[in-house]
């Protein structure tokens, strides 16, 4: 399964959810979601054709520029070794991959890649399901070759807003190895002192009340 991201021709990002019918003349409407914070509603549709079709001076209303999809078996090597840089830990590529299969959280999470329109992957990350209305974010990764580009920014959020499409609203954690405000942007929030036990990777959390004690316990989990 693939969601495609497109462009809209003023600048924001959407994930193009798939295509519904209008219920009274079944006439085909894109259903999408946004990729930025927007107070006014995060799923829109709109007519296909309307959704397609090229403006009077020629450029595209939206245009795809990245698919994010489930990641395959087939897949893990490469998007498996995009971090091996940063937790490679003196083993070899072969050793840090095969180190996975010994990983709960690789084998409960749900990967996803985000790969470019000829198929390349860039970025990958895990999505750990805690319990409901909890949500973990991990293992966050470009290809060496493609950092700087915005991939895994692009990545986090659309895998973010698809989860809350599925699954209402959610909060999510997550363990920072980069500056907080890579995250900031999407919501996250430094957590207090008395949750910083991993440092230096720094605990990250969406939503402005505090952590129940469950949600507090989840952060264990990662480690």
């Amino acid at each position: 399964m693939s969601w495609t991201i497109y462009r809209h021709y003023k600048g924001n990002h959407y994930l193009r959810l798939g295509v519904g019918a209008h219920s009274e003349d079944l006439s085909p409407h894109v259903v999408y979601r946004c990729l930025y914070d927007n107070p006014e509603a995060r799923t829109w549709i709109r007519p296909q054709g309307m959704f397609e079709e090229t403006l009077e001076d020629g450029r595209p209303r939206f245009t795809p520029v990245a698919r994010m999809r489930l990641v395959q078996s087939e897949d893990c090597p490469t998007v498996l070794a995009f971090g091996y840089d940063a937790w490679g830990e003196g083993k070899t590529l072969a050793e840090f991959i095969a180190g996975y299969d010994h990983s709960r959280n690789h084998q409960r999470g749900t990967r996803y890649l985000l790969e470019t329109l000829a198929g390349v992957p860039v970025a990958g990350l895990n999505t750990l399901r805690f319990r409901r209305g909890l949500m973990g974010l991990a293992s966050v990764a470009t290809d060496p070759a493609q950092r700087g580009k915005g991939y895994s920014a692009l990545l986090v959020r659309a895998a973010m807003e698809l989860q809350r499409f599925s699954h209402g609203d959610l909060r999510f954690l997550l363990f920072s190895e980069v500056p907080p405000s890579v995250y900031e942007r999407h919501g996250f929030l430094v957590l207090p002192p008395e949750y910083q036990r991993f440092l230096p990777s720094v605990a990250m959390a969406t939503g402005d009340t505090p952590l129940s004690v469950e949600e507090a316990e989840s952060l264990k989990t990662y480690f």
